[in-house]
């Protein structure tokens, strides 16, 4: 059972990790490839100077599907949960994605996401 905070921020991304855990567990549990890609999260500024070194971007997609279907090289998903709003930064991203050959979408909650995953894997 999740920690109660009382930071609502905090509520959210806890909700939205436990939303992308149960698409991951999902897909494993179908033998679906997929991996998340840790762009998120609150480190300190020298953890964060580092992975930024390292090719850290802000607004990639939380998950990544490296199989093609159909006119696609690949499945990128942006999980959101409730009211949240994707940033400038994974806009732009989402439309480098989708200019590239790539199906790029944002998903609100696990339900959405799965469906998502299953849609396009019958392309």
């Amino acid at each position: 059972m999740p920690k109660i905070v009382l930071d609502e921020r905090a509520i959210t991304i806890m909700s939205e990790a436990q939303e992308q855990r149960t698409v991951v567990e999902y897909c494993d549990w179908k033998h679906i490839p997929i991996y998340h890609i840790p762009n998120g999260g609150r480190r300190d500024s020298r953890e964060a100077a580092n992975l930024k070194r390292q090719g850290v971007k802000p607004g990639v997609p939380d998950l990544c599907l490296p199989i093609a279907r159909g006119k696609y090289h690949g499945l990128y998903i942006e999980m959101k949960f409730r009211t949240g709003k994707p940033t400038d930064n994974q806009l732009h991203w989402q439309e480098l994605l989708t200019r590239n050959g790539y199906k790029s979408e944002i998903c609100w909650g696990a339900e959405d996401a799965i469906d998502t995953i299953e849609q396009y894997l019958k392309l």
